[in-house]
Order: C-alpha cells, then sequence, then structure tokens
C-alpha cells in the first residue's frame, strides 16, 4: 500500500504548486506525488486542476501569463525531482485533439527518466497512449460514474474513486482517501490530501 499526495497537497503550500509537490516528493510519508497538467494556448504544459486560472482559459493562454500570475510548468516540476517516487501524473484533456499534446508530453519525460504513472478520465486518450507508448505505465481514471464499462482494461494500472475499489483487481490507486475510516482494506494505494495521518495511522496498524 502505497500512499500518494494529491494535487502534491503538503497542507502548506498551494496544491499542484511547485513548492507543495517539492516537499510531498521528499516527505518521509510519501511514496509519490499526483499532480494535474493542462496543454497552454503555446502547446506548454501548465500544472493545474482547473479549466481556468484568474480569469484565463489556460487552453487558451500562453504559459509565460500564466507562470507570471504563480503557475508551474511541468518542467519546472519535473526537474526538481532527485529520487525514484512515483510520479502520477493526470492528464487533464477533454477534447478529441490529444495527438500532438501526447507527442509534446513524451519528449518533456524523455528528458527526465523517472518512476511515471500517466493517467486521464480521457478513454481514447489514454488508449492512443498506450499503443503508441507501451514502455510507460499508463492508466484510467475511473470516477464514481465515469468510465466504470471500461475498469476491465489493457493498461497497468487503474485510478478509481475509493468507493469502486472493490470493482477492478489490477495495480490501484484510490482516491480521495482522507478519512481514516475510508482507508480500503484490500491492498490498493492511496491518494490522499492528509498523508502524515494516513501514514500514522497505517503504520501503527500494521
Amino acid at each position: 500500500m502505497k500512499i500518494i499526495a494529491h494535487r502534491g497537497n503538503d497542507n502548506i503550500h498551494k496544491e499542484n504548486s511547485l513548492e507543495a509537490i517539492t516537499n510531498s516528493v521528499n516527505s518521509k510519508y510519501t511514496d509519490g506525488v499526483e499532480f494535474d497538467i493542462r496543454f497552454t494556448k503555446d502547446y506548454k504544459f501548465i500544472v493545474h486542476h482547473d479549466f481556468f486560472y484568474q480569469g484565463h482559459f489556460i487552453k487558451k493562454t500562453k504559459a509565460k501569463v500564466l507562470r507570471k500570475k504563480g503557475l508551474n510548468t511541468l518542467e519546472e516540476i519535473l526537474k526538481t525531482v532527485t529520487n525514484d517516487k512515483i510520479i502520477l501524473i493526470e492528464i487533464k484533456e477533454e477534447s478529441k485533439k490529444y495527438k500532438y499534446l501526447v507527442y509534446k508530453l513524451i519528449k518533456i519525460l524523455k528528458k527526465y527518466p523517472l518512476n511515471y504513472y500517466i493517467c486521464s478520465f480521457n478513454y481514447h486518450l489514454i488508449k492512443y497512449f498506450h499503443q503508441k507508448y507501451p514502455f510507460f505505465k499508463t492508466g484510467l481514471i475511473i470516477g464514481p460514474i465515469n468510465n466504470l464499462k471500461y475498469i476491465k482494461n489493457d493498461f497497468a494500472f487503474n485510478s478509481v474513486y475509493y468507493k469502486n475499489i472493490n470493482k477492478t483487481i489490477k495495480e490501484t490507486f484510490a482516491w480521495t482517501i482522507n478519512k481514516i475510516e475510508d482507508i480500503p482494506k484490500t491492498d490498493v494505494n492511496i491518494i490522499t490530501d492528509k498523508y502524515k495521518e494516513i501514514y500514522t495511522y497505517l503504520k501503527k496498524s500494521f
């Protein structure tokens, strides 16, 4: 059972920020970090969860504008990682125009040989990524109702809403586990905003 910091959250800095992710990936309480990336107007990757940031639609905004507003690029994050912990990257891409995105992402990932797990809610994107670059670990995100029909798939792992983990039989990341009572009884990896509390409880219990 591995503990993954949800959106790199260290409960000190802004989620998905360089500072939070750096603290979390270097913490003794984690086995890795999860964070979100989005494609910008000039084909860069910005680390952020939502479509918009401070009034800017990320897909229609250049990376330098978003960086001035305090967001980080994917490369800024990856170049700071110096260990072999899990780097779970969620690709936020809702459209069908994802092939160039995947091409650009692969170029970056190859520059920084880390322990990547790549996932998305977009089934067709992940399927394409898996077929094109099978040497990367790819996984589908399965929500309360999203992608349940694809829960049996050929990907390396699933990232599953914690109430649906009993439906998956491969390596699984359960999200988002922030309460002790929600910790799964099965051997799955935990994505959490409260990694220190989860770690402390598990260490006492097992």
